[in-house]
């Protein structure tokens, strides 16, 4: 990768703070060093290390687009001409060569690494942390309407763009010049952070517009940060147009069949299975569906959609992910993606966290008759694990099925009417009498009418726990051995907890 005069000068005051330094070309055309042997012709655009000894003024002074790095005592020039450094007398010219050709080893590096992670299975966020060692600054990339889609992880612990996080958007801002060149780099202020920022527009296959955004942060930004967002944004549109290949009709049909199957009253159940075979979709197959969030002001942008759509189809082979209503669905065809559930669900879960949105899940399923009443499943999974569990990314059904159930049992009637009377008897005996037998026959159901550990977990002895027990049996009339009455009462706790 060739980088430019002002690049290397950077890199170079590091190590060489009393160097003394001509003006230096912005633009990025220099190639790797040479040693520069008396007498010989300068090539284009390269770095030579050379004595001074070894120089003339003349040579200096028409040296063409070259970079001379000479080592020794140029005290008679007061300015040093265009490209040209001078270098105290002590230096070595053998490790100033390393020192450069270490500049360019750490700029291939990165072309190289970028490239690699643009077409392999790595997420935006990993490309954007591999590049901070090149701009020292975080990296943000957004769509043009501000939705964040991605952002450098240094962001999550500088407090001043802890709005824009929280909010998953940033400052939208209008192109200054219609009909921009294609990577044009443009400059503005965000108004929430305060940060002078670069910014550089690209496209998916789609013509989804996104910006690549360079934050003012932890260092001022330089000339040739603007080249190196252009080569950088380059690799964001390729990994962009992975997220987003362009959807063939067959595709786009598979979405317009299952929509049709959720929002028709009726289907003909028969007629299922020849129409998903056209999309190697069996019968045999297993499935299941999830439930995305997405909030009024996304639904609303249909390139955030398509993009939170295209993304979740990268990461799980064998999905569908369309727009209904208010939320995304999601059908994952577990035998094309080839692994099971649980591990789908890890390959999406960072992506939930990082863009802020909130999946339900549904079990897994085989047929197609099904796939109706799981997406229900997936949606009553979302909504109730918003209310009761509103710092989870996913929401299984499994764990809020059982809080489903006692829902749906007071929808009618209140908690109190639908209660085993025996157990509210015995919560108003309490009340009365200073007693605490509510809690001990709660204690004996939950310990699975183990006595002993029923005692233990009360702090009572266990003669005592008995003598409550043989009490609570003279009050209310219960049969402990029964497995319905039993069932009713453990749902008669988790009811009244629910109320308290």
């Amino acid at each position: 990768m060739r980088i430019s005069m002002q690049i290397l000068a950077d890199r170079l005051r590091q190590n060489y703070p009393e160097c003394r330094l001509g003006k230096m070309s912005e633009d990025m055309n220099l190639k790797r060093p040479l040693f520069y042997q008396n007498g010989t012709e300068f090539r284009k655009n390269k770095v030579y290390i050379a004595r001074t000894d070894d120089l003339t003024l003349e040579q200096l002074a028409e040296h063409g687009d070259n970079l001379i790095l000479a080592v020794g005592d140029f005290s008679e020039m007061d300015i040093l001409p265009d490209g040209v450094g001078c270098f105290p007398q002590e230096a070595n010219p053998e490790v100033l060569f390393n020192t450069t050709q270490r500049a360019f080893d750490a700029y291939d590096a990165w072309d190289e690494r970028m490239q690699s992670m643009a077409l392999s299975e790595s997420t935006l966020k990993s490309l954007l942390d591999a590049s901070y060692r090149i701009f020292h600054n975080p990296l943000m990339v957004s769509t043009t309407e501000g939705f964040m889609v991605d952002y450098s992880s240094l962001m999550d612990t500088l407090p001043e763009f802890q709005e824009i996080l929280s909010h998953n958007q940033v400052s939208v801002i209008s192109c200054s010049e219609e009909n921009q060149e294609p990577f044009a780099v443009q400059h503005y202020q965000d108004p929430v952070t305060k940060r002078n920022n670069l910014f550089v527009e690209i496209y998916d296959k789609n013509r989804n517009s996104y910006r690549v955004i360079l934050v003012e942060a932890s260092r001022k930004l330089k000339l040739y940060d603007e080249y190196l967002l252009q080569h950088l944004a380059k690799y964001v549109q390729q990994m962009l147009e992975r997220y987003t290949v362009v959807q063939e009709d067959i595709s786009y049909t598979l979405d317009r069949l299952l929509s049709n199957i959720l929002t028709e009253e009726s289907i003909e159940a028969d007629s299922l299975e020849s129409r998903f075979e056209n999309f190697q979709w069996k019968e045999s197959h297993s499935y299941f569906c999830m439930n995305i969030h997405v909030s009024t002001v996304d639904r609303q942008n249909l390139t955030v959609v398509r993009f939170i759509c295209n993304r979740i189809e990268s990461l799980m082979k064998g999905s569908c992910a369309f727009l209904l209503h208010e939320n995304i669905v999601v059908y994952v065809n577990l035998n094309d993606y080839g692994k099971s559930l649980e591990e789908a669900l890890e390959s999406v879960k960072q992506f939930l966290k990082d863009s802020y949105l909130k999946a339900g899940i549904s079990y897994s399923f085989t047929g197609f008759r099904s796939l109706k009443q799981y997406y229900i499943q997936s949606r009553i999974a979302l909504e109730e694990g918003m209310k009761r569990y509103p710092l989870r990314w996913i929401n299984r059904f499994e764990d809020i099925a059982l809080d489903y159930l006692l829902g749906k049992c007071t929808e009618v009637l209140e908690p109190e009417v639908v209660c085993s009377r025996a157990v509210l008897d015995l919560k108003k005996y309490d009340q009365e009498h200073k007693t605490d037998y509510y809690l001990t026959l709660k204690t004996y159901i939950t310990c699975q009418m183990n006595a002993v550990q029923a005692a233990k977990k009360l702090f009572i002895h266990r003669s005592t726990f008995l003598y409550r027990m043989a009490h609570i049996k003279e009050l209310v009339q219960i049969d402990l051995e029964d497995p319905d009455q039993l069932l009713y009462l453990l749902m008669t706790y988790r009811l009244l907890e629910k109320t308290e």
